[in-house]
């Protein structure tokens, strides 16, 4: 295949633009101007780009791929404006439903509800009585539920209703009662009683959920697995040549020590599924006010969120990790919880110096200079949702001033020499690195903290390829890396910024092949 006629964006410093390239045997070899480019490919494909942008396969380095497939066919509820609109979604799920069988959907946030409140039980009780309803909220860390799902999971009145390891069960100040909400580990109560899919279905929602990435001009996606079973339906799709990108895989911690006890470590696998990192839990989100902070919440004081992990637990799964050879992705959104786990690393990492590491905090959403100064002098990896930006319209209210001034500031992570990486964290957040560069180049609070267009696409290529090890082989248009690539239908660098989410993927190409094409789901 030789493409010709583009504007190439290589991401490459020592040519970062090109009007042709070629590619061989699933990979890049040749990029430059046309007559030497032609030169160097004979009997190839020719395809005129009429001036089209060609720019690096997207890298979206946090996706909860099982999450995100089977999302695409659940309620979707982001966006609603009010508890009323809520209950006609469902209420129209539910008749389509047959009695008995669970309503599940996501995306729902109190703070752009009119009714400045939560959702409860009672609210789907009134139209949902013979079916079983859970609804996440948008962050995935808080969900409300119904009765029917209540005495499914045997949280009737006064029981069962104890504050959890990291987890809380919401009560009626009156009755003592579940309100229906449910945080942090406390909605595993809800997941145990969960039909589990089977094989097929899981494989329908990796299928689903890799078929909406290659969409959105994604060609490698750092996946975080949920079970084994999930893992082993990845590894049965590869082999079989149905992944249509490259995954990286994210473990939950919870199987750290099978993984240490076969001896696999951080790039275990082929150059389409390999292991990556090993995904902890620390703290929760911003949303759900279960983020751990220094000081409490500007909007409801006394609650300064919690840690899910004990320090020992913490730096057990760290050592262990860290000198397995596994790479660590630590969830941390708070700054108490941030600087546990910075102080956590220094620990390990300076007892152990001669391993390399590229361990990563996922979302570091507050931060302050002095953790970000910690951050770079360990040499950790930002992993963050350039979305949550347009997402957390409220971060001002809920931090104050000062806090909201240090949360998610990009730029000052870039001009700390801090390596950061962006991800959508979908079904979170919209899986679309356009939109996720959209919101870092114009959304933050703070302007100066607001990013070029380069920097953007950096984030979602260059960086991502060096957090899962493999700048080497992508994350630019240059020679000897794979011919993994994105036509798109204009330039982002030469539009105005609000209008880079509307710019649309015309072609993905991975290894060559081209596995998605506009044009053929265009309506006629």
């Amino acid at each position: 295949m030789v493409l010709i006629n583009g504007n190439i964006i290589t991401m490459d410093s020592s040519r970062p633009k090109a009007s042709c390239l070629a590619v061989g045997c699933g990979r890049i070899i040749a990029v430059g101007e046309k007559k030497k480019v032609l030169a160097e490919s004979n009997d190839a494909t020719v395809i005129d780009l009429h001036g089209k942008t060609v720019i690096p396969g997207f890298i979206d380095s946090h996706v909860h791929g099982v999450a995100l497939g089977s999302s695409l066919s659940r309620i979707n509820l982001r966006g609603v404006k009010s508890i009323r609109e809520i209950q006609r979604i469902v209420q129209r799920r539910v008749e389509v439903t047959s009695n008995g069988d669970w309503v599940i959907g996501r995306g729902w946030d109190q703070d752009q509800l009119s009714e400045n409140r939560y959702p409860t039980r009672f609210d789907l009780d009134e139209v949902s009585p013979h079916n079983p309803v859970l609804l996440y909220r948008t962050c995935g860390h808080v969900c409300v539920v119904n009765s029917r799902a209540i005495n499914a999971a045997g949280l009737t009145a006064h029981g069962s209703t104890e504050e959890l390891q990291g987890g809380w069960i919401d009560l009626d100040d009156d009755t003592g009662e579940p309100t229906g909400i449910l945080r942090e580990n406390a909605l595993k109560l809800i997941s145990d009683v969960l039909p589990k899919p089977n094989s097929d279905e899981l494989t329908g929602f990796c299928l689903a959920a890799c078929q909406k990435m290659v969409e959105e001009g994604i060609t490698t996606v750092h996946w975080i697995v949920s079970s084994p079973g999930e893992l082993q339906i990845l590894s049965s799709l590869e082999k079989r040549n149905l992944v249509p990108l490259r995954i990286y895989i994210m473990i939950p911690i919870e199987y750290l020590g099978h993984l240490v006890s076969l001896g696999i470590s951080t790039g275990f696998g082929s150059d389409r599924l390999r292991i990556g990192c090993v995904k902890v839990m620390c703290d929760g989100s911003l949303g759900g006010r279960t983020a751990a902070l220094e000081e409490p919440y500007a909007d409801s004081i006394g609650s300064r969120g919690a840690l899910l992990l004990s320090r020992e637990q913490l730096e057990e799964y760290v050592k262990k990790a860290h000198l397995g050879g596994l790479q660590l992705a630590i969830h941390a959104i708070g700054d108490r919880t941030i600087g546990i786990v910075l102080e956590t690393l220094k620990n390990v990492i300076q007892s152990s110096s001669e391993l390399e590491h590229r361990h990563r905090i996922e979302h570091a959403s507050v931060l302050n200079p002095t953790l970000m100064e910690k951050m770079r002098s360990l040499g950790v990896i930002a992993s963050i949702q350039p979305h949550f930006i347009a997402s957390d319209f409220w971060i001002t209210e809920r931090l104050g001033k000062t806090r909201a001034r240090w949360t998610y500031p990009l730029k000052s992570l870039l001009e700390k020499d801090i390596v950061s990486v962006a991800g959508s964290d979908a079904p979170v957040e919209p899986v679309s690195p356009l939109m996720g560069i959209c919101a870092a180049v114009t959304a933050n609070a703070t302007p100066s903290e607001n990013l070029t267009v380069d920097q953007g696409l950096r984030l979602y290529t260059l960086m991502g390829a060096y957090a899962s090890y493999e700048e080497n082989v992508k994350g630019s248009i240059e020679v000897g890396k794979f011919a993994d690539f994105v036509i798109l239908s204009e330039d982002p660098c030469k539009i105005q910024p609000e209008q880079i989410k509307e710019v649309k993927v015309e072609k993905t190409i991975v290894a060559g092949e081209v596995v998605h094409d506009r044009k053929d789901h265009r309506s006629p």
